[in-house]
């Protein structure tokens, strides 16, 4: 992950002072002027003199290619303090897509062509608008404008920028690890590998199937965007950190907890595993006093592992379908009964 701050962020970098991990990379960065008042300046009149109204959409993506292409020619001698950039490395398990960014000859600073690894800590709107027009992920204080807005710079860590980054450019976030497995949220690219878990002889014995390609895609696009996006909980994908491959599905709709787990799998203790870590996730990243799992009766295996995890039947929700609910309470528990 690429950050880009300038000297109005100058508060966030003594933030980080105390840090030693990041200690190195604010240091660096400190080292150079990073006034980038003249980039800026310079968009902002030209958006002013060659914008008038019924030509600002044909003349806008032409006048940021000719800012990129001076932003290239300026930078190594005139503006290559100008702007403050620090590169943190990416820890996660999860492949992004490929890193298409030219790097310009510019000490440490790249000029992004495709930057969905690049965040800006912006300080003004005027940089807001400039990133949402490059195509960089930002974020700010409230009144710079930003999608993700931050009431003080100084609640900002790696790791909220980090997924601010990745909602912006449509990487799924990894959500955590248990011991044999990767939790991670959905991307679109998961489909074929999900539709294949969903074709694995008894997985829809007890859940519904996906709908035909084009529905679910459809339908996973808009999850992806309302219930990941809003929410930050949903149903997530379960994967083997051994083998990197689709195992399972597992996750929260609200306070209702659900899981599933690849028959091969199975009486292994992999769904055991996963329920507990998303039983502790809710307890410390949500309010819901309780979590509950609605359970056909006749899923016996399931029914053994929600008594098992501390859930206790609390009655028949209808039973047409057979299902009863199991419910667990999650907050006024002694840490040592967690499990």
């Amino acid at each position: 992950m690429i950050i880009i701050i300038d000297e109005a962020s100058e508060k966030l970098a003594s933030f980080y002072y105390h840090d030693e991990i990041f200690k190195p990379q604010w240091k660096r960065a400190a080292d150079m002027s990073s006034a980038s008042d003249e980039l800026h300046d310079e968009f902002q009149e030209k958006l002013q003199e060659k914008l008038p109204d019924e030509l600002q959409e044909k003349l806008y993506g032409a006048l940021l290619g000719k800012l990129l292409d001076e932003l290239q020619k300026k930078l190594p001698d005139e503006q290559q303090n100008n702007l403050c950039v620090c590169e943190i490395e990416n820890n996660s398990g999860y492949t992004e897509s490929a890193d298409n960014t030219a790097k310009a000859n510019t000490g440490n600073l790249r000029i992004p062509k495709a930057p969905t690894d690049y965040i800006w800590i912006v300080s003004n709107r005027q940089q807001k608008q400039i990133a949402d027009s490059l195509g960089i992920a930002s974020v700010g204080e409230p009144q710079c404008g930003t999608r993700y807005a931050v009431e003080s710079l100084a609640e900002l860590d790696i790791e909220y920028l980090e997924r601010v980054r990745r909602r912006y450019n449509h990487i799924p976030w990894d959500i955590g690890e248990t011991d044999r497995c990767l939790i991670r949220e959905l991307s679109l690219a998961d489909l074929p590998a999900l539709y294949e878990l969903y074709d694995k002889p008894g997985m829809t014995d007890f859940v519904e199937p996906l709908y035909d390609y084009e529905t679910e895609l459809e339908y996973q696009k808009a999850y992806i965007e309302n219930m990941y996006g809003f929410y930050k909980y949903g149903m997530w994908l379960v994967f083997s950190r051994e083998t990197g491959k689709l195992i399972g599905r597992a996750g929260l709709e609200h306070n209702e907890m659900g899981y599933m787990i690849a028959p091969e799998l199975w009486n292994q203790g992999y769904a055991t595993e996963v329920c507990r870590f998303i039983i502790d996730y809710a307890r410390e990243n949500t309010d819901f006093e309780e979590l509950y799992c609605r359970i056909d009766e006749r899923n016996e295996a399931s029914v053994r592992l929600a008594q098992k995890l501390g859930f206790t039947n609390s009655g028949h929700m209808d039973d047409d379908i057979h299902a009863s609910i199991y419910r667990k309470n999650i907050k006024n528990i002694k840490n040592n009964e967690k499990h």
